[in-house]
């Protein structure tokens, strides 16, 4: 196989490349499925394609030998590099990006009629991509409650009121998007799906009691007004009080289409297959269609090869769904149930509970407090037991510095900026008043926390154009708290543009290209930049999402070979499967608050085919703003993501045992004040900066390196650490792993 690869990319792969598809290879002769955690750049398509015809080759007691129909599913901007990849890799194959259900016929009959190694190329979109599913149950005046369409039984859920759990008739707001809880009638011996299709052609409203809201959910005609009243989204709410206005209105639904999903169609017409790839496997963790795409066509496959580079997103519940749709086995021994995230939750998980004691004689010794919880919130954060007991058998990790290659050094470089004098003092009172809020009325304060903290972090880069915050509380009256001060326009160039074209002009000069990724996509942050730069002659585009994300590798190959030396675009564009070598210098503008957008989009650079000696990732931000505050935090969580690698670090382990979402976090440190300088901050990125790979190498002998390699493909017995954190006495009680403690 690797002859394979030699003669038609070129080159062979390295031996922890091998080494890490051997070892999934020995894992599905055992097992049905197989994981692989590697970080962004090591080959992961050509590791698990490898992984999977070696098992397949290499098994003369399969029923059909010499040939087999796979199935591959990964993100729809990669499915052209899967095919260019699967064809360099494995001999005697063919692969194919189907869309359709005759493109999945024909290549199936091209299986049965040749003797290869087939591979079908699913896109995660199009694998769900089928019709619009609507719930089905109707409103009974004289239950009053929803009932199943099939035998009658009222259907029925649970609040929590006052801290106790009750049980009582669904409500609309129920069924607003299809789950594991409202999927299946609650009748024991009904079990019928509540979810029909929804035809497009039929519009009626006898025949449509739902409405389909965008991307906010179903809405039932009678029950508009209370929908309107819970929604928090000012573009769904204006959809909604449409039909508040005209219950008896026509809806069309959006995005409802007549077609089957192709999982479905490859489950019932082909009902089995020899091998299923999943590509960032993270992406299907959820309770989304694309998830239960991926378990349908994992439950027809005989073997299953999963890959990602972060496979836990932070919170248990991420991986809750993902493991009963790969290890249900290992899930039911450890008597978890799929309708029960919540108690997996409690049990690997971190759960916030927020208790009221009430004192019921102060003055009597005797008396007792009682205590009534009243708040039950997910933290972020997931026991090590998870690892231990579903993961570690089943899983390869592999990093690019098991390569035993030179990589090019690869540092982080956070630079400050002042801003002018006027926008300061702006800035400064737009903390204030959130400050007030925060003492003063903090009912209020969580409601509008995400919204202000969004403005807190976008007003230094664009001091202009942004809506008042009103009180949620009083819609009606738009009562505004806080109405921000509007300085200069587009062409108005602030001290942030002035050093990000500084730096672009030097390194452009120096015959590098450069990336500028800006995150806040309702800023003008792109066209400004575009703007000034093409003004000053350095050739510039701007890669946007209504290009489709098939077409973005080539779509920059194009713009590279047309002599571009720029790149603006959204870090999400570009955050899977794009190898970004021309560009050794990537610019963030400004940052989100997702910590694996940010991973995957600053290592596009370095991988393990850069010639470049150096890729250097630089993060502007304002100093004494929440944008110095964030990037602080984000030092800390990428520091903590590093320990899951093997990479300990005091700041990581500090990092691990802060459970708290990083919005309530950077609250939390306007309230307290900045407790870092900028040198500090800088010292945090230096610490996980990847440098000397070249020089280090250039001083050891071959022989000297081949033995350190075989030193590194050695099994190696992997101890993990017990950590026990400090506790501080609060009025929170944090459940971690089926136990209560009190955290700070």
């Amino acid at each position: 196989m690797n002859d394979c690869v030699r003669s038609n990319a070129g080159y062979s792969l390295f031996d922890a490349q091998l080494g890490a598809a051997e070892a999934l290879k020995r894992q599905l002769e055992t097992d049905k499925m197989a994981l692989l955690v590697a970080e962004c750049g090591t080959g992961k398509t050509k590791i698990g394609s490898a992984a999977l015809y070696a098992y397949q080759h290499g098994n003369p007691g399969r029923k059909v030998y010499n040939k087999a129909f796979n199935v591959v599913i990964c993100p729809s901007h990669i499915t052209g590099k899967w095919v260019r990849e699967i064809h360099e890799t494995i001999p005697n194959s063919y692969a194919m990006h189907v869309t359709s259900m005759a493109e999945v016929d024909g290549l199936y009959n091209y299986y049965r009629q040749e003797n290869k190694y087939v591979y079908c190329i699913l896109s995660k979109e199009t694998a769900r991509n089928g019709y619009m599913r609507k719930p089905s149950v109707k409103w009974n005046r004289i239950k009053h409650g929803f009932e199943c369409p099939h035998c009658g039984y009222v259907q029925e859920m649970d609040v929590l009121v006052d801290g106790s759990r009750y049980t009582v008739k669904a409500d609309a707001g129920f069924f607003l998007n299809e789950n594991s809880k409202n999927h299946k009638c609650q009748n024991k011996k009904c079990q019928q799906v509540l979810w029909s299709m929804v035809n497009s052609k039929d519009l009626a409203p006898a025949r449509n009691d739902w409405v389909r809201i965008g991307s906010y959910g179903f809405i039932h005609r009678k029950f508009a007004r209370q929908a309107f009243d819970m929604c928090k989204s000012e573009a769904a709410a204006e959809k909604i009080a449409e039909v508040v206005k005209n219950p008896d209105g026509v809806f069309p639904a959006p995005g409802a289409f007549d077609r089957f999903p192709l999982s479905s169609y490859i489950k019932k017409k082909i009902r089995r297959i020899d091998g299923l790839i999943v590509d960032e496997l993270h992406q299907y963790s959820g309770e989304s269609a694309q998830g239960q795409a991926m378990a349908e066509l994992a439950g027809i496959s005989s073997k299953v090869i999963g890959m990602t580079a972060t496979l836990v997103n932070g919170y248990a519940k991420g991986i809750f769904y993902l493991l009963f749709r790969l290890k249900s086995h290992l899930m039911l021994l450890d008597n978890q149930k799929y309708e029960a995230s919540r108690d997996f939750c409690l049990q690997y998980g971190v759960v916030e509970e927020l208790y009221q004691v009430e004192q019921t004689n102060a003055f009597n010794s005797t008396s007792k407090a009682t205590k009534r919880k009243v708040r039950e919130k997910f933290l972020p954060g997931i026991s090590p037991l998870v690892y231990s007991r579903f993961l570690l058998e089943n899983a390869v990790f592999l990093s690019l510095a098991d390569m035993g290659k030179e990589l090019p050094d690869y540092e982080e470089i956070p630079l400050f900026c002042e801003m002018t004098d006027e926008i300061k003092e702006e800035y400064s009172r737009l903390e204030n008043e959130f400050k007030k809020i925060m003492k003063n009325n903090k009912q209020i304060a969580n409601r509008i926390l995400s919204s202000y903290m969004n403005l807190l972090s976008a007003y230094p880069d664009q001091p202009y154009g942004h809506n008042p915050i009103y009180n949620p509380f009083r819609k009606a009256e738009e009562e505004a708290l806080i109405i921000p001060k509007d300085f200069g326009d587009i062409n108005t160039i602030l001290p942030k543009d002035d050093k990000v074209i500084e730096l672009i002009e030097r390194k452009v000069a120096a015959g590098e290209n450069v990336i500028i990724y800006t995150a806040w996509t309702r800023l003008d942050s792109q066209d400004k930049m575009f703007k000034t730069l093409n003004e000053k002659g350095i050739p510039t585009v701007i890669l946007k999402p209504s290009i489709e994300p098939i077409k973005r590798e080539e779509w920059v190959d194009k713009r590279l070979k047309k002599g571009i030396r720029v790149l603006i675009t959204n870090p999400a564009l570009v955050e899977t499967g794009l190898d970004l070598n021309a560009f050794t210098t990537l610019i963030f503008y400004n940052i989100a608050y997702n910590l694996y957008i940010f991973r995957q989009a600053s290592r596009r650079s370095w991988r393990i085919n850069q010639t470049a000696p150096k890729v250097e990732v630089y993060m502007f931000y304002y100093k004494d703003t929440m944008q110095q505050r964030a990037l602080r935090l984000m030092a800390s969580k990428l520091s903590a993501a590093t320990v899951i690698e093997g990479n300990i670090s005091e700041e990581g382990l500090a990092a691990m045992s802060d459970c708290e979402d990083l919005t309530t976090q950077l609250a939390k440190e306007l309230m307290s004040g900045l407790k870092e300088n900028v040198d500090e901050l800088a010292d945090s990125f230096k610490k996980m900066a990847i440098l000397g790979n070249r020089e280090q190498k250039t001083d050891v002998q071959p022989e000297q390196a081949v033995s350190d390699t075989n030193e590194q493909l050695k099994p190696e017995i992997t101890v993990i650490p017990t950590v026990i954190l400090p506790m501080q006495q609060t009025d929170k009680t944090t459940k971690a792993n089926g136990k209560n403690h009190n955290t700070g």
